[in-house]
């Protein structure tokens, strides 16, 4: 994602002296190298902080039980179901921004191109608790070696999912990110970069 900024604002710089003439100084390229850092540093900042990202974040298959005893029911009835759910994991000084219901946007490394809309189902799920999502993750955030960050279950309400949703094998990498109702400007900006990134997938 930083990339992707710090890109733009240098293709704006070139624009920017090429249709104004701008000589190429000791005075100029020096102010507009130190003042893109500056307003690249600060605009990524706002953005983690309004608009978290995550690019840590996997699906998980997960086999929920719909009775809890199973000779009360006909062969005709499944006595479990198979689940897909999305687990990103954001720093902690998001915490504030990871609200349930609030917008989120999802991209699958497998499925270059496409962002799919979803909604944060649940953060910060209570310990001992038997869902199968919350085990995996767990693993895999002690796997990382840094067990601070904070798991969110996001539920990918888009239609056009349903018919990918079979092809992506357990444990898919994906990006995410979650919108939150303040700045909602800049929203567009991380919506521009994850769908950058997204394209970016054809290319790895």
């Amino acid at each position: 994602m930083e990339l992707f900024i710090i890109s733009g604002y240098a293709a704006l710089c070139i624009v920017t002296f090429t249709v104004f003439r701008i000589p190429l100084n000791r005075w100029t390229v020096p102010s507009a190298s130190v003042g893109g850092l500056v307003l690249s540093f600060a605009l990524i900042q706002v953005l983690n902080f309004y608009h978290p990202h995550s690019d840590t974040s996997r699906q998980y298959l997960t086999t929920r039980s719909l009775a809890t005893d199973a000779s009360m029911q006909s062969d005709d009835i499944p006595l479990a179901i198979e689940e897909r759910n999305l687990v990103a994991w954001f720093p902690e000084n998001s915490l504030l921004r990871l609200k349930h219901g609030s917008t989120a946007e999802v991209s699958f490394d497998s499925i270059p191109g496409k962002v799919f809309a979803g909604i944060v189902k649940n953060v910060i799920p209570a310990s001992g608790t038997d869902q199968g999502w919350v085990r995996k993750a767990s693993l895999d955030a002690a796997a990382t070696g840094d067990e601070r960050l904070i798991p969110v279950l996001i539920d990918i309400t888009d239609r056009r999912y349903a018919w990918y949703a079979s092809q992506i094998p357990d444990r898919s990498r994906a990006q995410a990110a979650i919108y939150s109702g303040d700045l909602h400007q800049l929203a567009l900006v991380r919506k521009t970069l994850l769908r950058m990134s997204a394209w970016m997938n054809y290319l790895s």
